[in-house]
This record gives structure tokens, C-alpha cells and sequence, in this order.
């Protein structure tokens, strides 16, 4: 008979919120999209982009839990420390780790993830480590340098974007202080306005490209979240308030 507390993850939606917080219990827990086929049930998923069963699973061995994808189309993700890497293989859990599954894709390509957090809990006798969060992030622009940087609690990470990239953050970054430092949303025609001034015969094809590209930056770091689409009408930037 098991003592004790158990580890647990705790199940984000795509869009951040948090759905449930679950106890690990037996030998194996299935992770997928239908809830009568699995143990932990990622809803909604309108786009069915997770596994209708087994997308993945968490597997116990004595007293850790691993990892395993289940063969799934489109993968599933570990993000630890600041990477986040394919699981090709039987993967050992370690407190704080952030399992990921691909839950939403925007009209520009941006990826959202369920994301499960895992926290190990060993003997209840013992004491207990506070579970490592992921610091909160942001981005930092410098008007003086040209330096845009991503921020992430005492981490600080230089991205080195191209000139036309800089005139679009800059004028991003000057919207959100103007509206008391919240994200504001930019509309796609202030944009390209922003970006290319009165030059003719630019569209919002190459809007998206250029917004695609930042993102394509902040990918190796899990952040792509921090440049939101509001489809149809424009984008957001998450920056540092000061």
C-alpha cells in the first residue's frame, strides 16, 4: 500500500489556464484527447491536434515516472530550463519538468501547448522541496541600443532581429507604454505603416512573415507566446513593465 504523498501535474490549456490537478497513481497514465480513453484528457481541442488515446503517457518505475510518447502525429515536448526538446525516447521526469502537447496553431503559425507541469513528491516524512516554476517573461526593448531582449526572471537573452523587425517592436513597445505599459493591440495597417512607412506594394503576407521570424527567435526559449495574434485585426507584445 502506498504512503504518503504522490507527485502530481498540474494541466494547463493552451491559452494558460489551469484545467486540473492530478495525483499519479498506479503503473501508467494515459494522456490524450477523449476522456473515456484516458486518464488525463486534454479538452478543448477543437483543432484535434492531440491523439484521440494515448497521445502520451506517464509511466512509473519504483519511485520515478518517465515520460513515453505514444506514437503521436504531431509529438509530444519536455521543456526544461529554457529548451524545449522533441520526447523521442523513455524520458526520466525531474521536479519542475513541463510536459507539452501541441493544442493550438494560429493563422501565422504560432503554437500553443497544453502544458502539465510535473512535481515529484517522495516520502511525506521528509522535507519537501518547493516545485521550480517557470519565472515569468517578457521582453525588453531598448530604443538607445536597438537591443531587444527576452526576460525571464534573472535570465536575460539578446535577440539579434533585422532592421525592419526593429521598427515593428519599437513601435509596439511605444503603444504599450503609452497604454500604462499593458499590451495594446496593434492593427495590422499601423503596422505596416510602422514597418515600411509610405513604400508601395507591401502586404500583410509579408506582415506575417516578419512576425513569423520574431517568433522564430523566441522558439528556442518557449516564448513565442509573448507576440499574440488577434486574428484579423492585429498583434499584441507582451514587454516588460518597468
Amino acid at each position: 500500500m502506498e504512503s504518503g504523498r504522490r507527485a502530481q501535474v498540474v494541466v494547463f490549456s493552451p491559452d494558460g489556464a489551469e484545467l486540473a490537478r492530478i495525483e499519479l497513481s498506479g503503473e501508467r497514465v494515459r494522456i490524450g484527447r477523449l476522456p473515456e480513453l484516458n486518464d488525463i484528457a486534454l479538452q478543448p481541442d477543437l483543432d484535434q491536434l492531440v491523439t484521440r488515446a494515448n497521445h502520451a503517457s506517464l509511466e512509473r518505475e519504483g519511485a520515478h515516472w518517465f515520460v513515453v510518447d505514444g506514437g503521436s502525429m504531431n509529438g509530444t515536448f519536455l521543456r526544461r530550463g529554457g529548451a524545449v526538446e522533441l520526447v523521442t525516447e523513455r524520458t526520466l521526469l525531474h521536479d519542475g519538468d513541463v510536459v507539452c502537447v501541441l493544442g493550438m496553431v494560429s493563422d501565422t503559425g504560432e503554437r500553443r501547448f497544453f502544458e502539465l507541469p510535473f512535481q515529484a513528491v517522495g516520502d511525506s516524512q521528509a522535507t519537501r522541496a518547493v516545485p521550480v516554476l517557470r519565472a515569468p517573461e517578457c521582453l525588453s526593448y531598448d530604443t538607445t541600443e536597438a537591443r531587444l531582449v527576452l526576460v525571464r526572471g534573472a535570465e536575460r537573452h539578446e535577440l539579434q532581429i533585422r532592421a525592419q523587425a526593429h521598427r515593428l517592436v519599437r513601435y509596439m513597445v511605444e503603444r504599450n507604454a503609452a497604454g500604462g505599459g499593458t499590451p495594446v493591440l496593434c492593427t495590422h495597417d499601423e503596422l505596416m505603416h510602422a514597418v515600411w512607412a509610405d513604400e508601395p506594394m507591401h502586404t500583410r503576407v509579408e506582415l506575417a512573415k516578419l512576425v513569423w521570424e520574431l517568433r522564430r527567435k523566441l522558439a528556442p526559449f518557449g516564448a513565442e507566446h509573448l507576440i499574440e495574434n488577434e486574428r484579423r485585426r492585429g498583434y499584441r507584445l507582451r514587454t516588460c513593465s518597468d
